[in-house]
């Protein structure tokens, strides 16, 4: 059985046990009056045990898991609305760890405008109860995030860093440039944070914090390939400026070397897997010793290069989620149109290069126990909200995660990125906390 299907056939909720922030104080006031929920005889994953805590009866009531029992039927059941849980299993809400809520997934050539109520309501739909921004405008993915915790939109919790910073001309620029299309394309180099020199990174650190973040992310790779990329002093005084503000950092990186130079500069989070060349095993064992999680993003390279050789074709559970007016531009043979935009073309081309590195890449990482966190790059032509984390799932199963590892990496894993942040910068943490285990 495949680990997605699996994963449809479970019953989810987020574990708020212990929360006390004011949107959950709001939920409970708002269904004070509701009958507590009791799911009855129901299997335990709580993503940090690889075995499941069996018959166990789990009483929500005003918004809180009130108890957790072993299964009895002694309970008056007219107290409650009862969910029968008989073979079924309660697990924490998903977590996708890499999306791009203000992206539509539509190709340049066919490009539209992001639907972002749609996106939220599709990862729902797939059981993410969390996604993590990781490049829209803050501005813009704050007031979605603050709708959603009001309980104005329905959406999974929001977290979110700004616009990655980046060198001029360098990653997103180019192909933001081409996606967006005239006359925003204007704009892209005004938006966009960039660094000239390593003496910069306070101000730029400053100004980036003031987007009222909650983590940072800078770029350190080359997309297209040749296009410009951070020096390492300007990267290792970046993260040293968001780390004494008290922010994590995800780095974006594509290259072994990469890899290498963000976990040596303090990284956080790697951003994407390393697929631009070979990993050496001493490379590998840089990356194991920093014990920086990675999010892998491997069916977004899996799917790009199908665009690329026109050897797409949508899963079933894309076509459920996904509009066919964004999926048929990249279907079949009408993929290779991407042939005709230089700069999205130049990274396709890169990819279905270097895709013969992935799988032995990724065994390495697994061998040295790397933590893989999951998330989708989702959306962006190619990797889409909500479906293609399930089909992140099954990539993985494919590479040699097991069930566990997987369901770790979707929950448990991600929750914890960001539990060693000082308390004198937490405040807005605590204002929208949603990990509470």
């Amino acid at each position: 059985m495949k680990i997605s299907t699996y994963i449809l056939s479970i019953v989810f909720l987020i574990f708020i046990t212990g929360c006390s922030n004011y949107y959950t104080k709001q939920l409970v006031e708002e269904n004070k009056n509701a009958l507590p929920i009791l799911f009855k005889n129901v299997h335990i994953f709580n993503g940090k045990d690889s075995s499941l805590v069996l018959n166990q009866d789990v009483l929500v009531e005003n918004g809180f898991i009130k108890s957790i029992t072993e299964h009895s039927e002694t309970k008056n059941d007219q107290a409650y609305h009862i969910i029968d849980g008989k073979e079924k299993t309660l697990i924490p809400g998903l977590i996708d760890a890499h999306v791009h809520l203000s992206g539509s997934g539509s190709v340049p050539w066919e490009n539209l405008s992001a639907d972002e109520t749609y996106n939220l309501k599709a990862y729902l739909h797939s059981g993410i109860t969390t996604v993590y921004d990781l490049g829209g405008m803050a501005s813009d993915i704050e007031k979605l995030s603050q709708e959603v915790g009001k309980g104005e939109l329905l959406g999974p919790n929001i977290y979110h860093s700004h616009i990655p910073i980046t060198v001029k001309n360098g990653h997103p620029i180019p192909l933001t440039k081409e996606i967006l299309g005239w006359p925003l394309r204007s704009f892209v180099n005004t938006l966009a944070p960039t660094i000239e020199k390593a003496e910069d990174a306070e101000k730029v650190i400053q100004d980036y914090l003031g987007e009222n973040v909650d983590y940072v992310k800078i770029i350190y790779d080359q997309i297209p390939p040749d296009s410009p990329v951070m020096s390492y002093n300007a990267l290792e005084a970046l993260i040293d400026q968001a780390h004494g503000k008290g922010y994590k950092v995800f780095v974006h990186i594509g290259s072994p070397q990469n890899a290498v130079d963000a976990v040596n500069a303090g990284a956080d989070i790697l951003a994407h897997g390393v697929w631009r060349g070979k990993l050496t095993s001493g490379q590998a064992d840089i990356i194991a010793s920093s014990k920086v999680p990675m999010i892998y993003t491997l069916a977004a390279f899996q799917n790009v290069n199908s665009i690329n050789q026109g050897e797409y074709y949508p899963e079933a559970i894309d076509t459920l989620l996904v509009p066919n007016i964004i999926l048929d531009p990249v279907t079949g043979e009408k993929g290779l149109d991407v042939e005709n935009q230089k700069a999205m073309n130049s990274f396709f081309d890169d990819v279905t290069d270097k895709s013969q590195f992935l799988f032995d890449n990724f065994t390495l990482l697994r061998e040295k126990n790397v933590q893989m966190i999951l998330g989708t790059d989702s959306s962006l032509p190619g990797t889409y909200a909500g479906s293609t984390y399930l089909q992140e799932m099954d990539a993985l199963k494919a590479y040699g995660l097991s069930n566990f590892e997987i369901l770790s990496g979707a929950t448990y894993l991600p929750s914890k990125l960001f539990l060693d942040i000082p308390i004198s910068e937490r405040s807005k943490w605590e204002r929208k906390q949603a990990f509470c285990w």
